[in-house]
């Protein structure tokens, strides 16, 4: 998902070879599952924070980089902008008391950070939106100095070609226009990884879609965004608009946005979901060093599917799937 190793598609041949390798990886994932190479160990689940950095007034901070360099726990990672962190905790197995030894690797995690946070006169806070949040914090210079973030806001920006608008109404009206992906900096959550069984994948991811929307309803809040007050959960109409690269003149090539719910049930496997988003989403970025996956398959390696992870990783659904592999298994 976070491959930082990206660049942007230059010609036709970049656009091919893309192609080529995502295709080639889609194989070999099928491969991996009709040759019952996952893992079949415990189920595993984990599970990652985002957090906003603020200063004694509540306003952003844009310390995340110092924080980092001095926090010095790779469980704390970057995001979109300079007052944004990620936190992952460590997966446990599915079983007995996990839900506590979660909450509790969460906390130490948290705890060392706002004690970091009190030194450098600023604080941590977990808000879905933060509120005090203002137009000029959503400017290029707050932006992550990554590739990665840079790459994917001017690629999306040169394929919708005018600024990213958002229309909100609720008690009030916002609407507002940039020229960056930062509106999707405004969102935080709480996300959890859950280890599937590909024989159980389908079914699970179905249910998964099934009972999202009654599940979001009755635990997120988060209504006010720029001092207005708008929908009860403002999080998912932001995310779509501030990465939607559809104009009118496109709307009826490719009717769904890159942040989407879904728009049918699987029915075979998990490479259901890749194969959907390749066809329905135009390629935004690339890389080089990319490797024959069905080719490493033969010679007796996991390959890491990179090709596929990092288009994924381009297209943002509310249920996604993950790979990776460790001990030489893939999950």
């Amino acid at each position: 998902m976070g491959d930082f190793r990206v660049r942007q598609i230059h010609d036709d041949y970049d656009r091919s070879n893309m192609y080529h390798h995502i295709l080639d990886d889609i194989e070999a994932f099928e491969i991996m599952i009709r040759d019952k190479m996952f893992t079949g160990g415990p189920i595993h689940i984990g599970a990652e924070q985002e957090l906003c950095l603020v200063d004694r007034q509540f306003e952003p901070a844009t310390i995340a980089l110092d924080f980092l360099d001095k926090i010095n726990d790779d469980h704390y990672t970057n995001e979109l902008a300079l007052f944004n962190l990620e936190i992952n905790c460590d997966p446990y197995p599915l079983k007995d008391r996990y839900f506590s030894k979660m909450q509790a690797c969460l906390e130490e995690l948290l705890k060392k950070g706002y004690a970091l946070a009190d030194g450098m006169d600023a604080d941590i806070l977990l808000a879905g939106i933060l509120p005090t949040l203002k137009f000029r914090h959503l400017q290029f210079d707050f932006m992550t100095p990554e590739r990665r973030y840079q790459t994917l806001s001017q690629e999306l920006f040169k394929m919708r070609g005018h600024n990213f608008d958002i229309y909100l109404q609720g008690t009030d009206e916002l609407i507002m226009s940039l020229d960056t992906v930062l509106f999707e900096a405004c969102n935080t959550s709480f996300q959890t990884h859950l280890q599937i069984h590909p024989e159980e994948f389908v079914d699970k991811h179905n249910w998964a879609q099934m009972i999202s929307g009654p599940v979001l309803s009755t635990v997120v809040n988060s209504p006010l965004v720029f001092g207005k007050e708008l929908w009860h959960e403002t999080r998912i109409a932001l995310f779509k608009q501030s990465l939607d690269t559809r104009s009118s003149s496109k709307f009826l090539r490719q009717r769904l946005p890159r942040v989407y719910f879904g728009n049918r049930w699987i029915k075979e496997s998990a490479a259901d979901l890749w194969k959907n988003d390749v066809c329905r989403f135009p390629l935004i970025l690339t890389s080089d060093d990319f490797k024959h996956s069905t080719s490493l398959l033969k010679e007796g390696h996991i390959p890491k599917l990179r090709a596929i992870r990092l288009h994924n990783g381009t297209t943002y659904t509310w249920n996604r799937l993950c790979f990776g592999h460790s001990d030489k298994e893939p999950h």
